[in-house]
């Protein structure tokens, strides 16, 4: 309810028959006053410092202008959808005279804007004063509250200087946060809050046929870490710093939950670098939680659901499959997820960002955020710290230089066993030399084998050149590989392991972090030396051999003497790590933790840091700085790949379906599900491809369909299935086209 000169007026006031959606039906009254009571429910629920009666105000005008005859006669089917987020900020305004109060009403269906930006889209307006005034009364006529003429150029004078710091950022960020959640909520028809208490820990039992070197050791780990986790009690940024087998997603997870208990926090947020790691880390959070109490915030899981399973998905569930939003008290999410819902200026991208008030976040694997990010990812994460009581976990064997973390994990721990070998050779090598440096310096016939190149097409050359010569099957993977192909490349590659089958994997960089394969030995192209520890970890990773496996490094060059390395990483990474892998050239694994720590220090001398955290202080809201830097900077497309009958009736579904908010969830599940028959491939890989084929008369080719709307998107066809995309290697560029005995039989 707004006050004004002894005037009352809510929500209530606006005639009962206006609609404030097309479907399902919702009087705009209730949908204003609805939005208002569960922004303050979420506002409780997180503790979060923001003026109730703002919030009330900012809820109860966003929608005011669907009061407008234009919009009741779209609503109800006569007539073209009008704007109506700028005419209701105006409501806001007239109610606040608080910019920020405007902004998040006159954005909530896009993004932030910069702060000079939203100045300057008021300071235009400061000749429209009689004109919007007309307007509101016309559109809420039982509304009395507009600034005088005073009050209006006091407000339009201020925006020549208006107040921007963090704080500002943080106010602004929260509002629209809540506004976008429960507007959102609302319309889909939640009433009320369901958030679930945090479960306790439940020790897994992860049963063996017997006690193993390692198991000792891992338990001491364990009490190490947890009597020193007892000692914390305040929220901060700190760091569990273990090697590769420590069991850290066990300890990571106790140490959330001690510290949730300890801080009386009821939200743990653990966050990967890659959705096979979610995959397969949420199986142990599900052990120790309980499934109802853990959501897997990937594509995968909710694209998944069974016809059956959507008949009981009730409203407050829509809100995950819809907009990924966190509704359990363990939500375990994507690096990029956690990333974008800081940062990311997108409406549906903010919803998240109230959810890291009073929570424990683990960041799982966070070398892989590049060092340009470093500085100004910290800043960020030690200011929620400071405000919101956030506590932050950065875990992993490398840890990274982002922030002034305190250390968990014992100050001595090493790996009391060594497992691999590290041997680096000098110079570049031409990758047509690859297969002669494998039989030289590896054990080829005598294990298993892991082959990592830094680019997809040298994987895919490398693969081309291994095939004909290793002995027993050779998988690959790569991300111009569908999600569903690399999930059944992953369970083969676990099915030759149990079998102790002979095998070899020529991959890129998607098994460096997380993935729990376990290899003989280990060919890695030269890269970050962060990068090259985490792979090293996949060779006798469990210790199966008493006799240390061997990591082989070398840096690659195409033919035209670049390093495939340069394609993907930052010069200062890479002259760092050959300056100290070629100085060191053979070490052991307990030599790591020293190497890394010189290497982060070197790096740290010659970063360019992203300007993260100014933007924030200066009111550069509306940019976001990319979490993943992309092999190359060329357009890339979207290709969905018929491999199999299913995904053209989904594609056809999404284009003819008249979708609206009432099937909104299936139309993303069908977006979902279309994800899995995905890759991203460069216009100029296509266009080699289109032009190719162009001269042909078969269907063998690319062919353009549309999937919804006026959007066009690239569609590999059945019979280009073996050709453009081959079934084991996925995309083929067209310069590497040719015939092919690739298949194998087991796949």
């Amino acid at each position: 309810m707004l006050r004004s000169a002894g005037t009352t007026w809510s929500p209530g006031f606006l005639p009962g028959d206006l609609k404030s959606h097309r479907a399902p039906d919702r009087c705009l009254s209730d949908h204003l006053a609805g939005t208002a009571r569960l922004a303050q429910s979420l506002k409780e629920k997180h503790q979060l410092a923001v003026d109730d009666t703002l919030l009330r105000i900012i809820c109860e005008t966003h929608d005011l202008e669907k009061a407008y005859l234009l919009w009741q006669n779209y609503l109800n089917g006569r007539g073209a959808s009008v704007v109506h987020a700028f005419p209701s900020s105006c409501f806001t305004l007239n109610a606040t005279q608080n910019l920020w109060a405007a902004e998040v009403v006159r954005r909530h269906h896009t993004c932030i804007e910069n702060a000079r930006s939203a100045c300057q889209f008021w300071i235009k307006k400061d000749e429209d004063l009689a004109k919007i005034r007309h307007h509101m009364q016309e559109v809420v006529p039982s509304w009395t509250h507009h600034l005088s003429e005073d009050e209006w150029e006091a407000f339009i004078d201020g925006l020549l200087e208006p107040p921007i710091s963090c704080d500002t950022w943080l106010t602004l960020r929260t509002l629209y946060s809540l506004l976008v959640t429960a507007d959102r909520m609302d319309a889909i028809g939640i009433s009320e809050l369901e958030f679930a208490p945090l479960p306790n820990f439940t020790a897994p039992d992860f049963a063996r046929k017997g006690e193993t070197p390692l198991d000792g050791w891992r338990r001491q780990v364990h009490d190490d870490c947890m009597e020193k986790a007892a000692d914390i009690e305040s929220p901060g940024l700190y760091t569990l710093t273990l090697p590769t087998g420590a069991g850290k997603t066990v300890v990571g997870l106790k140490i959330a939950r001690l510290l949730a208990d300890r801080l009386n926090y009821e939200t743990i947020v653990y966050a990967l670098p890659f959705i096979s790691i979610i995959e397969q880390n949420a199986s142990v959070a599900k052990t120790v939680f309980g499934s109802d109490c853990v959501q897997e915030d990937h594509s995968q899981a909710y694209s998944d659901l069974t016809d059956d399973d959507r008949t009981k998905v009730n409203s407050w569930a829509r809100m995950s499959s819809l907009f990924r939003y966190w509704r359990t008290p363990v939500v375990l999410t994507t690096m990029v997820q956690l990333w974008d819902s800081i940062f990311d200026p997108r409406a549906n991208a903010s919803m998240d960002f109230h959810r890291l008030s009073r929570a424990v976040v683990i960041l799982d694997e966070p070398q892989g955020i590049a060092p340009g990010l470093w500085h100004g990812f910290g800043k960020t994460l030690s200011f929620l710290s400071e405000k919101w009581g956030t506590t932050f976990i950065l875990m992993t064997a490398t840890q990274p230089h982002i922030g002034e973390g305190r250390e968990i994990a014992p100050s001595d721990l090493v790996f009391p066993y060594n497992r691999h070998t590290y041997r680096v050779l000098p110079k570049k090598h031409s990758i047509d030399k690859l297969p002669d440096l494998i039989y030289q310096y590896l054990p080829v016939n005598k294990g298993s084998g892991l082959v990592v190149l830094n680019t997809k097409k040298s994987a895919l050359e490398a693969y081309a050149l291994l095939k004909k010569q290793l002995k027993g099957p050779v998988l690959f993977l790569s991300a111009w590989m569908t999600p569903r192909h690399r999930r059944s490349i992953m369970r083969y590659l676990k099915y030759l392991e149990r079998k102790g089958i002979r095998h070899y994997l020529v991959a890129t960089q998607v098994v460096e972090a997380g993935v729990d394969l376990d290899f003989d030995w280990v060919f890695r192209d030269m890269g970050p030396l962060d990068s090259v520890i985490q792979v090293a970890g996949r060779c006798n990773r469990h210790l199966k051999n008493e006799t240390p496996g061997t990591v082989l490094i070398a840096e690659l060059v195409g033919d035209k003497g670049q390093s495939f390395s340069s394609y993907v990483y930052d010069d200062v990474l890479l002259e760092n790590s050959r300056n100290i892998l070629i100085s060191t050239a053979n070490f052991d694994e307990n030599r790591v933790p020293e190497l890394i720590s010189t290497y982060y220090e070197n790096i740290l001398q010659g970063i360019i840091y992203k300007p993260i955290w100014s933007n924030i202080e200066n009111g550069l809201w509306g940019q976001k700085e990319e979490l993943i830097k992309k092999e190359d900077d060329r357009q890339n497309e979207t290709v969905f790949v018929e491999m199999d009958c299913r995904i053209r009736p989904i594609l056809e579904q999404l284009q003819n379906t008249k979708w609206t908010l009432k099937n909104l969830d299936e139309k993303k599940r069908l977006l979902m599900q279309a994800q899995q028959y995905s890759i991203e491939v460069s216009l100029k890989n296509l266009s080699a491809w289109r032009d190719m084929l162009a001269a042909r008369t078969t269907d063998d080719k690319i062919a353009i369909v549309d999937r919804y709307g006026e959007d066009d998107c690239w569609f590999i066809t059945k019979s280009g299935v073996g050709t453009t995309y081959d079934r084991v290697t996925g995309f083929v560029p067209a310069d590497l086209y040719g015939p092919s005995d690739l298949h194998d039989p087991f796949i």
